[in-house]
């Protein structure tokens, strides 16, 4: 696949032949299509996502930079609702609301919910083993994570589906390579149902508040200072997208990984403690997040590059992942390699703060489903991934359950 391939249909289902072209030939490089930067090596993109001279507040402003003032009036709800997303906020106001959030995503608190998400795990794959095939993503992948932060924000778990509808219109506005009228339209209106479904919610848990994060945001005040409801609608959506669009892709990645890797399975069915390393190894092959984008804020160089003051830059995760300089055989999985690391999560002060929570669903998800499994047979061998810059999860993964047999 040549660079012309970039951003392509194909591009889509298997980025890594251009991620890789990119690392060889084109480390760092001005695209036209993009109208922006991509930058591709390991080095770089651990350096760019926290260097002070970039920042992350600009982002929306240069991705809607093609609508018009007219456009922009249109699709006004999304952009308000993105506009409060800790991924798109710079201190003081994302050290502000990261601080209020954070204490939902203790070590201790992510450890209390382990007894919770084997339950909900056990739960989840009694229904799908009820079928001779099953879909890994609507079975399993995305109701885990999808029931989890349903339960910590407060949501009833019977409105998960629409959560899903809410978030993947915020993320066709906010991962896609350029936005579209129509996907613009489309997110501008999930993101009106949201916002009329969470306003609601929170006048509910303020005459009846429970023992949930959207409880406590609520009325919160620290030095005087609460959150708006505008924030908190923003902040609410942004938790749906990262609670779950990671660990969806995740666990379905790592799936298709074992089962295009026998060896590999057979090594971890063996001893599950390496169901850790499948999950760091998946994270560094094939993430669910593909870039981070951030805007220089003064004029500086990347790898020799003169970047100028108001760029716009994607950090590409995908590629540096992969990255030669940085892994022995970066195209391999190899769940014993000794240069295990990756930057999927991010890194700096925009470092995932639900990070913990995802790997823990991982590791259960996948040590149950190859418990339950004797074999392991994914039927979609070629499996469809959405066509969004940002983000890498299959659609649908087909699973034989055994039941036939």
């Amino acid at each position: 696949m040549s660079t012309n391939e970039f951003l392509s249909a194909q591009y889509f289902q298997d980025p890594y032949p251009v991620l890789n072209d990119f690392l060889v030939n084109s480390p760092v490089f001005w695209s036209e299509k993009m109208s922006a930067w991509i930058v591709t090596p390991f080095d770089e993109v651990e350096n760019g996502l926290h260097n002070e001279k970039l920042n992350a507040s600009e982002r929306m402003g240069k991705a809607a930079a093609h609508f018009s003032d007219a456009d922009r009036l249109n699709y006004s709800v999304i952009l308000e609702v993105l506009s409060n997303w800790l991924v798109f906020l710079d201190p003081p106001k994302h050290t502000r609301l990261r601080k209020l959030i954070s204490k939902a995503f203790t070590p201790r608190t992510i450890a209390a919910l382990e007894p919770k998400i084997e339950l909900i795990v056990s739960q989840l794959l009694d229904a799908a083993l009820e079928e001779d095939a099953f879909d890994l993503v609507t079975k399993l992948s995305f109701q885990l994570p999808a029931i989890i932060v349903c339960e910590l924000l407060g949501i009833p778990v019977e409105r998960a589906w629409d959560v899903k509808r809410w978030s993947d219109g915020a993320a066709g506005f906010s991962a896609s390579a350029q936005v579209s009228h129509e996907v613009a339209l489309n997110a501008n209106e999930t993101a009106k149902e949201a916002s009329e479904y969470l306003l609601a919610l929170f006048d509910e848990l303020r005459k009846n508040p429970q023992d949930n994060l959207l409880s406590r945001l609520i009325d919160h005040k620290e030095d005087g200072d609460g959150l708006t409801d505008a924030e908190l609608v923003g902040l609410t959506i942004n938790l749906f997208f990262a609670g779950f669009e990671t660990t969806e892709g995740l666990i379905g990645n790592s799936v298709l990984a074992l089962a295009a890797n026998p060896e590999q399975l057979a090594a971890v069915r063996l001893d599950s403690d390496l169901i850790e390393k499948v999950i760091e190894e998946t994270l560094r092959f094939d993430s669910s997040i593909l870039k981070q984008s951030r805007v220089a804020s003064e004029n500086l160089e990347i790898s020799g590059q003169k970047i100028s003051k108001g760029d716009y830059i994607h950090f590409m995760i995908g590629a540096a992942n992969r990255d030669p300089r940085k892994f022995n055989q970066p195209n391999t999985f190899d769940i014993l390699r000794s240069d295990l690391a990756h930057v999927s999560f991010g890194h700096g002060i925009h470092f995932c703060i639900g990070a913990p929570l995802s790997r823990l669903e991982a590791r259960i998800a996948l040590r149950q489903l190859l418990e339950r499994l004797p074999v392991l047979e994914v039927l979609t061998l070629t499996p469809t991934y959405p066509e969004l810059f940002a983000v890498r999860k299959p659609i649908e993964v087909q699973i034989r359950s055994g039941k036939a047999s």
